[in-house]
Protein backbone atom coordinates (compact mmCIF):
# COMPACT_ATOMS: atom_id res chain seq x y z
CA UNK A 1 0.00 0.00 0.00
CA UNK A 2 2.70 2.40 -0.95
CA UNK A 3 1.38 5.40 -2.08
CA UNK A 4 3.51 5.75 -5.25
CA UNK A 5 2.53 2.32 -6.17
CA UNK A 6 -1.51 3.50 -5.72
CA UNK A 7 -0.61 6.26 -7.66
CA UNK A 8 1.19 4.42 -10.40
CA UNK A 9 -2.04 2.34 -11.22
CA UNK A 10 -4.29 5.54 -10.66
CA UNK A 11 -1.78 6.72 -13.58
CA UNK A 12 -2.11 3.30 -15.61
CA UNK A 13 -6.00 3.34 -15.39
CA UNK A 14 -6.12 6.74 -16.87
CA UNK A 15 -3.74 5.92 -20.01
CA UNK A 16 -6.48 3.02 -20.60
CA UNK A 17 -8.81 5.27 -20.54
CA UNK A 18 -7.20 7.99 -22.37
CA UNK A 19 -7.18 10.54 -20.04
CA UNK A 20 -4.58 13.03 -19.22
CA UNK A 21 -3.12 12.23 -15.68
CA UNK A 22 -2.41 14.93 -13.03
CA UNK A 23 1.09 13.65 -12.03
CA UNK A 24 1.82 16.53 -9.75
CA UNK A 25 -1.05 15.86 -7.45
CA UNK A 26 -0.48 15.34 -3.87
CA UNK A 27 -0.03 11.44 -2.86
CA UNK A 28 -2.77 9.82 -0.28
CA UNK A 29 -2.14 10.46 2.94
CA UNK A 30 0.05 7.36 4.53
CA UNK A 31 -1.44 4.75 7.14
CA UNK A 32 -0.41 6.59 10.04
CA UNK A 33 -2.14 9.64 9.12
CA UNK A 34 -5.48 8.04 8.01
CA UNK A 35 -8.35 6.42 10.60
CA UNK A 36 -9.95 3.93 8.63
CA UNK A 37 -13.91 3.22 9.02
CA UNK A 38 -15.06 -0.18 10.29
CA UNK A 39 -17.29 -2.12 8.01
CA UNK A 40 -19.94 -1.35 10.07
CA UNK A 41 -19.57 2.21 10.68
CA UNK A 42 -19.83 1.86 6.63
CA UNK A 43 -22.84 0.02 6.31
CA UNK A 44 -24.38 1.94 8.99
CA UNK A 45 -23.71 4.87 6.94
CA UNK A 46 -24.99 3.53 3.77
CA UNK A 47 -28.24 2.26 5.31
CA UNK A 48 -28.99 5.97 6.79
CA UNK A 49 -27.99 7.63 3.61
CA UNK A 50 -30.18 5.40 1.96
CA UNK A 51 -33.28 6.54 3.88
CA UNK A 52 -32.24 10.45 3.27
CA UNK A 53 -31.96 9.50 0.17
CA UNK A 54 -35.44 8.14 -0.59
CA UNK A 55 -36.92 11.50 1.37
CA UNK A 56 -35.02 13.53 -1.09
CA UNK A 57 -37.25 11.45 -3.98
CA UNK A 58 -40.23 11.90 -2.38
CA UNK A 59 -40.50 9.70 0.83
CA UNK A 60 -42.48 11.32 3.79
CA UNK A 61 -40.50 12.85 5.84
CA UNK A 62 -42.72 11.41 9.15
CA UNK A 63 -41.87 8.32 7.93
CA UNK A 64 -37.74 8.33 6.93
CA UNK A 65 -37.01 9.91 10.33
CA UNK A 66 -39.70 7.45 12.17
CA UNK A 67 -37.79 4.70 11.28
CA UNK A 68 -33.74 6.58 11.39
CA UNK A 69 -34.86 6.87 15.08
CA UNK A 70 -36.29 3.36 15.27
CA UNK A 71 -33.33 1.79 14.05
CA UNK A 72 -30.67 4.08 15.62
CA UNK A 73 -29.41 5.52 12.72
CA UNK A 74 -29.74 9.34 13.45
CA UNK A 75 -26.18 9.48 14.59
CA UNK A 76 -24.81 8.09 11.52
CA UNK A 77 -26.55 10.89 8.95
CA UNK A 78 -24.29 14.15 8.59
CA UNK A 79 -25.53 17.40 10.47
CA UNK A 80 -26.36 19.00 7.20
CA UNK A 81 -28.49 16.22 6.99
CA UNK A 82 -30.00 15.82 10.04
CA UNK A 83 -31.21 19.30 9.67
CA UNK A 84 -32.69 18.63 6.15
CA UNK A 85 -34.70 15.68 7.24
CA UNK A 86 -35.53 17.83 10.05
CA UNK A 87 -37.11 20.24 7.98
CA UNK A 88 -39.33 18.66 5.36
CA UNK A 89 -40.08 21.55 3.50
CA UNK A 90 -37.08 22.02 2.12
CA UNK A 91 -36.21 23.57 -1.08
CA UNK A 92 -35.87 21.17 -3.77
CA UNK A 93 -32.80 22.70 -4.60
CA UNK A 94 -31.43 21.11 -1.26
CA UNK A 95 -33.64 17.79 -2.20
CA UNK A 96 -32.11 17.56 -5.71
CA UNK A 97 -28.31 18.26 -4.31
CA UNK A 98 -28.79 15.58 -1.40
CA UNK A 99 -30.05 13.18 -4.09
CA UNK A 100 -26.72 12.78 -5.39
CA UNK A 101 -26.19 11.05 -2.03
CA UNK A 102 -27.11 7.91 -4.13
CA UNK A 103 -23.58 7.73 -5.75
CA UNK A 104 -22.07 7.96 -2.42
CA UNK A 105 -24.31 4.93 -1.56
CA UNK A 106 -22.85 3.38 -4.70
CA UNK A 107 -18.92 3.23 -3.64
CA UNK A 108 -20.24 1.98 -0.18
CA UNK A 109 -21.83 -0.23 -1.75
CA UNK A 110 -18.83 -1.36 -3.36
CA UNK A 111 -16.76 -1.06 -0.62
CA UNK A 112 -18.69 -4.10 1.39
CA UNK A 113 -18.34 -5.98 -1.87
CA UNK A 114 -22.20 -5.44 -2.66
CA UNK A 115 -22.04 -4.22 -6.35
CA UNK A 116 -19.30 -3.62 -8.82
CA UNK A 117 -18.56 -0.05 -9.63
CA UNK A 118 -17.94 1.97 -12.76
CA UNK A 119 -17.30 5.34 -12.50
CA UNK A 120 -18.51 6.14 -15.76
CA UNK A 121 -22.22 4.84 -15.02
CA UNK A 122 -24.43 6.24 -12.92
CA UNK A 123 -25.33 3.74 -9.82
CA UNK A 124 -26.93 0.49 -10.21
CA UNK A 125 -30.85 0.56 -10.55
CA UNK A 126 -31.05 -2.43 -7.90
CA UNK A 127 -29.29 -0.27 -5.47
CA UNK A 128 -31.61 -0.51 -2.66
CA UNK A 129 -31.94 -3.95 -3.20
CA UNK A 130 -28.57 -5.11 -1.52
CA UNK A 131 -29.87 -3.39 1.68
CA UNK A 132 -32.05 -4.06 4.21
CA UNK A 133 -35.43 -3.26 2.88
CA UNK A 134 -37.00 -0.08 4.18
CA UNK A 135 -38.87 -0.28 7.26
CA UNK A 136 -37.31 -3.02 8.66
CA UNK A 137 -34.35 -4.00 11.29
CA UNK A 138 -30.90 -3.26 9.71
CA UNK A 139 -28.83 -4.33 12.53
CA UNK A 140 -27.92 -7.98 11.35
CA UNK A 141 -27.09 -6.51 7.68
CA UNK A 142 -25.17 -3.77 9.78
CA UNK A 143 -23.62 -6.55 11.92
CA UNK A 144 -22.62 -8.75 9.14
CA UNK A 145 -20.81 -5.98 7.01
CA UNK A 146 -17.56 -6.95 5.61
CA UNK A 147 -15.33 -4.24 3.80
CA UNK A 148 -12.96 -5.24 0.90
CA UNK A 149 -9.26 -4.78 1.61
CA UNK A 150 -7.88 -1.59 2.94
CA UNK A 151 -5.68 -1.59 -0.20
CA UNK A 152 -8.76 -1.86 -2.54
CA UNK A 153 -10.13 1.24 -1.08
CA UNK A 154 -6.97 3.20 -0.81
CA UNK A 155 -6.87 2.78 -5.06
CA UNK A 156 -10.22 3.46 -5.45
CA UNK A 157 -9.82 6.89 -3.37
CA UNK A 158 -6.78 8.21 -5.05
CA UNK A 159 -8.57 7.29 -8.59
CA UNK A 160 -11.47 9.10 -7.72
CA UNK A 161 -9.45 12.27 -6.65
CA UNK A 162 -7.75 12.41 -10.07
CA UNK A 163 -10.90 12.45 -11.54
CA UNK A 164 -12.70 14.96 -9.50
CA UNK A 165 -9.62 17.05 -10.32
CA UNK A 166 -9.87 15.91 -13.97
CA UNK A 167 -13.68 16.95 -14.16
CA UNK A 168 -12.97 20.24 -12.63
CA UNK A 169 -10.57 21.40 -14.65
CA UNK A 170 -12.44 20.28 -17.37
CA UNK A 171 -15.42 22.02 -16.50
CA UNK A 172 -13.31 25.10 -15.50
CA UNK A 173 -11.74 25.50 -19.30
CA UNK A 174 -15.72 24.24 -20.94
CA UNK A 175 -14.43 21.09 -21.93
CA UNK A 176 -16.43 19.09 -20.20
CA UNK A 177 -15.62 14.86 -20.76
CA UNK A 178 -18.99 14.04 -21.52
CA UNK A 179 -18.12 10.02 -19.63
CA UNK A 180 -17.93 12.27 -16.75
CA UNK A 181 -20.59 13.77 -14.44
CA UNK A 182 -18.76 15.82 -11.67
CA UNK A 183 -21.69 15.54 -9.08
CA UNK A 184 -20.94 11.87 -9.45
CA UNK A 185 -17.63 11.87 -9.24
CA UNK A 186 -17.55 14.28 -5.86
CA UNK A 187 -19.91 12.21 -4.08
CA UNK A 188 -18.36 9.44 -4.77
CA UNK A 189 -15.08 10.54 -3.33
CA UNK A 190 -16.40 11.91 -0.83
CA UNK A 191 -17.33 8.56 0.22
CA UNK A 192 -14.39 6.98 -0.61
CA UNK A 193 -12.46 9.75 1.62
CA UNK A 194 -14.89 8.98 4.74
CA UNK A 195 -13.90 5.33 4.36
CA UNK A 196 -10.27 5.64 4.36
CA UNK A 197 -10.17 7.45 6.96
CA UNK A 198 -9.19 11.20 5.90
CA UNK A 199 -11.35 12.85 7.97
CA UNK A 200 -13.33 11.68 10.98
CA UNK A 201 -16.93 13.35 10.09
CA UNK A 202 -18.27 13.05 6.72
CA UNK A 203 -19.25 16.88 6.52
CA UNK A 204 -14.87 17.66 7.53
CA UNK A 205 -14.13 16.19 4.50
CA UNK A 206 -12.88 18.20 2.22
CA UNK A 207 -12.69 17.88 -1.65
CA UNK A 208 -10.65 20.35 -2.41
CA UNK A 209 -8.88 19.88 -5.91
Amino acid sequence: MNPSDIRAETIRRFANWQIKANENLPLIESLTDLQPKSSAQVAARATAAGYLAAFCFGAPAEKVHKDIMCFQLWEHLSAEEQSLLSNPDADGQSKASHGWLVEAIQFMAWSLGLVTLDNFAQCSDDLSSHFSKAGTDPSQFIASARLRPLSELLQEADTLYMLHWYAVEASLQGTPDKRILLPRISFRRHAADWIVGVADQWDDISLDT
